[in-house]
């Protein structure tokens, strides 16, 4: 689950922030899978569910805790697709738009 490796990554980078700068930075990951989101925040396993790792269910905790909110981000609005996806040079430059604009 790539919410996952974001979430780890967020952690870090939170702990690290806080230990140069002592400031805090948001706690709320973006996510454009409303699947993702949904086995996130509710403890329920089914059959679709009981594969994913054990590992992978720290993020309930997290969310559960506040430790980390999440908030979905509509497909054609998520920018972090720009590093992760080959996108056709319209939505590319729509994209890079909205990071220019959020100065």
């Amino acid at each position: 689950m790539a919410i996952s490796n974001a979430t780890k990554h967020y952690l870090w980078t939170h702990r690290g922030i806080k230990e140069l700068l002592k400031n805090d930075i948001p706690n709320a990951l973006h996510v454009d899978s409303l699947s993702a989101l949904d086995l996130a925040s509710n403890p329920k396993i089914n059959d679709r569910s009981k594969h994913i790792d054990v590992a992978y269910h720290f993020i309930r905790e997290l969310v559960e805790v506040g430790t980390v909110t999440l908030l979905h981000v509509a497909g054609t609005e998520n920018i972090a697709d720009i590093c992760t996806k080959g996108l056709p040079r319209p939505i590319h430059e729509y994209l890079c738009t909205k990071i220019f604009d959020a100065k």
